[in-house]
């Protein structure tokens, strides 16, 4: 029990330290900002004083951070958010891939199409002339 408390402590104090950094702030402003020397901050983020649980908030308040996040080192709803938008967008581009993809499929198809109806036409004036020609051999036969 003693170890997962410890466990805990250093993740705090790894996510302090990493989130004061991240921000570019000074142990200085951070040590301003909670109204205890810098001394004491120093010891605070090197493990040698205990953060006490009341001023876990304060820590995380002028961090600008939730609790949640300086003690698990990431926000688990706003993640969560983030992934969930992430995806929403990779899928709304794939769509548009595949949609893109069909657009272009119809239109080869739709071109296809009218060059058939061209090769059908001049068929069917190749045997319009062919029927013609037989009428008029068939005419002289007759006579």
């Amino acid at each position: 029990m003693e170890e997962e408390k410890r466990l805990d402590e250093n993740t705090i104090r790894e996510n302090l330290k990493k989130k004061r950094v991240e921000l570019g702030y000074t142990q200085a402003d951070v040590a301003d900002s909670l109204d205890i020397s810098v001394t004491a901050y120093q010891k605070i983020e090197s493990g040698r004083t205990r953060i006490l649980n009341r001023n876990y908030s304060r820590c995380a308040e002028t961090l600008g951070v939730s609790l949640s996040e300086l003690i698990n080192g990431f926000e688990p709803v706003k993640d969560a958010v983030a992934a969930m938008e992430e995806a929403k967008i990779a899928y709304g581009l794939k769509m548009k891939v595949q949609e893109s993809g069909y657009l272009n499929e119809i239109q080869s198809r739709d071109r296809e199409i009218e060059r058939l109806k061209g090769v059908i036409k001049d068929k069917e004036d190749t045997i319009s002339t062919q029927k013609l020609l037989i009428d008029q051999l068939m005419g002289r036969l007759k006579v």
